[in-house]
């Protein structure tokens, strides 16, 4: 169990970190900007874990990782922008005195027969996300990653909302 929850705690951070604060870059393919949720603020409502996992070894299973989460980066802020671009900024309660209110930008694009979003983060174009979309309108996106670790799939499913 201690394994999983450090493979949790890995993928947690990497896609806060691919979804909060990307880095400039350019990928291949157009986005389809006639999604409902391109040009809206949105921001995450939720970071449900299933199976659910005692994240924090108090005896009971925590669902929605969103507890975890500092008060700073619970109010950031990314838009998927027409031609592809991400942007956002960094909320109201920055975590650190120092950080700039506006975020740094990345780029997504979106198979619509797959109902794959592809968020690309880094400068290399190493960091790259890969969800699936399960609900997307103009006031929410619910995605989800799935990953497997020695025989155990965990999903990972984020919700935004439009603010």
């Amino acid at each position: 169990m201690k394994r999983i929850n450090s493979f949790i705690v890995a993928t947690m951070a990497f896609l806060l970190m691919t979804l909060a604060g990307c880095k400039k870059n350019e990928i291949e393919g157009e986005p389809a900007d006639g999604l409902p949720f391109v040009g809206k603020r949105m921001v995450l409502a939720s970071f449900i874990m299933d199976p659910a996992v005692d994240f924090d070894g108090d005896g009971k299973v925590d669902p929605d990782l969103m507890v975890f989460l500092p008060d700073c980066e619970k109010d950031n802020v990314m838009i998927f922008e027409k031609g592809g671009r991400l942007s956002g900024d960094n909320g109201a309660k920055r975590c650190d005195d120092d950080s700039p209110v506006q975020g740094n930008t990345g780029s997504w694009t979106y198979d619509e027969q797959t109902k794959m979003l592809r968020i690309v983060d880094g400068d290399d174009n190493t960091d790259i996300s890969e969800l699936k979309v399960i609900e997307a309108s103009s006031k929410t996106l619910k995605a989800q990653v799935e990953v497997e670790e020695d025989g155990f799939v965990i999903k990972a499913i984020m919700t935004w909302k439009a603010i």
